[in-house]
């Protein structure tokens, strides 16, 4: 057998476990997302967020705001998820 020849088949035998067990890996790899803002000027302040993940077979979500200003003051919050 040449040496060129048992060079790819080495490389394919190391290469194959790698790429048939590591593509899947990356494929089922978890995901996060937060994002917040805030602010306040003369007409009132505001602070809005929102967080989700997947991973596991899980998923989350959340989303809140609150707002306060001259005519009161106001909230929302709503979260869900699953498994």
């Amino acid at each position: 057998m040449q040496k060129k020849t048992l060079y790819r088949v080495t490389l394919t035998v190391i290469a194959a476990p790698v790429l048939a067990f590591g593509a899947p890996a990356v494929a089922s790899a978890d995901a996060y997302y937060e994002s917040e803002t805030s602010g306040a000027g003369p007409h009132g302040a505001f602070n809005h967020e929102v967080e989700s993940s997947a991973g596991d077979g899980e998923a989350w979500f959340e989303e809140s705001w609150d707002y306060a200003g001259k005519d009161g003051s106001y909230s929302s919050s709503t979260e869900s998820g699953a498994d």
